[in-house]
Protein backbone atom coordinates (compact mmCIF):
# COMPACT_ATOMS: atom_id res chain seq x y z
CA UNK A 1 0.00 0.00 0.00
CA UNK A 2 0.94 3.90 -1.06
CA UNK A 3 0.10 6.66 0.43
CA UNK A 4 -0.03 10.39 -1.18
CA UNK A 5 1.56 13.02 -0.02
CA UNK A 6 0.29 16.33 0.01
CA UNK A 7 3.52 18.36 0.11
CA UNK A 8 5.24 15.75 -2.39
CA UNK A 9 2.95 14.93 -5.11
CA UNK A 10 3.70 13.05 -8.30
CA UNK A 11 3.98 14.05 -11.64
CA UNK A 12 0.10 12.17 -12.10
CA UNK A 13 -1.40 12.43 -8.92
CA UNK A 14 -3.21 15.55 -7.42
CA UNK A 15 -5.37 15.89 -4.48
CA UNK A 16 -8.09 18.11 -3.64
CA UNK A 17 -10.48 18.25 -1.04
CA UNK A 18 -12.14 15.32 -0.52
CA UNK A 19 -10.62 13.99 -4.71
CA UNK A 20 -7.46 12.64 -5.79
CA UNK A 21 -5.98 11.85 -9.26
CA UNK A 22 -3.57 8.72 -8.87
CA UNK A 23 -2.18 6.72 -11.97
CA UNK A 24 -2.56 2.78 -12.16
CA UNK A 25 0.48 1.17 -11.29
CA UNK A 26 -0.34 -1.57 -13.37
CA UNK A 27 -1.42 0.01 -17.13
CA UNK A 28 -0.58 3.61 -16.22
CA UNK A 29 -3.92 5.05 -16.43
CA UNK A 30 -4.72 8.00 -14.38
CA UNK A 31 -8.07 7.91 -12.92
CA UNK A 32 -10.17 9.94 -10.11
CA UNK A 33 -11.29 8.88 -6.61
CA UNK A 34 -14.09 11.08 -4.65
CA UNK A 35 -14.83 10.41 -0.84
CA UNK A 36 -18.08 11.31 -1.18
CA UNK A 37 -18.82 9.26 -4.57
CA UNK A 38 -16.75 6.12 -3.52
CA UNK A 39 -16.82 5.23 -0.07
CA UNK A 40 -15.39 1.83 -0.05
CA UNK A 41 -12.61 3.23 -2.63
CA UNK A 42 -12.62 2.59 -6.59
CA UNK A 43 -10.60 0.42 -8.49
CA UNK A 44 -8.89 1.30 -11.86
CA UNK A 45 -11.95 1.59 -14.50
CA UNK A 46 -8.90 0.20 -17.28
CA UNK A 47 -7.58 -2.78 -15.51
CA UNK A 48 -9.00 -3.40 -12.12
CA UNK A 49 -5.70 -3.91 -10.62
CA UNK A 50 -4.71 -1.43 -8.14
CA UNK A 51 -7.71 0.34 -5.55
CA UNK A 52 -7.50 4.25 -4.45
CA UNK A 53 -9.62 5.13 -1.42
CA UNK A 54 -9.53 8.82 -0.06
CA UNK A 55 -10.03 10.05 3.78
CA UNK A 56 -9.80 13.34 5.02
CA UNK A 57 -6.57 12.24 6.23
CA UNK A 58 -5.22 10.43 3.31
CA UNK A 59 -4.88 8.90 0.06
CA UNK A 60 -4.01 5.21 -0.42
CA UNK A 61 -3.24 3.22 -3.26
CA UNK A 62 -3.72 -0.54 -3.08
CA UNK A 63 -1.31 -2.14 -5.28
CA UNK A 64 -1.73 -5.54 -7.13
CA UNK A 65 1.06 -6.91 -5.30
CA UNK A 66 0.00 -5.75 -2.17
CA UNK A 67 -1.80 -9.02 -0.30
CA UNK A 68 -5.40 -9.21 1.16
CA UNK A 69 -5.25 -11.85 3.90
Amino acid sequence: MRYLDKAALGQFEDWYGDNAAVQCTSCGKVFLVSAVLHRKGRSCPACGRCTAKVTKQMVALTEPTDSTS
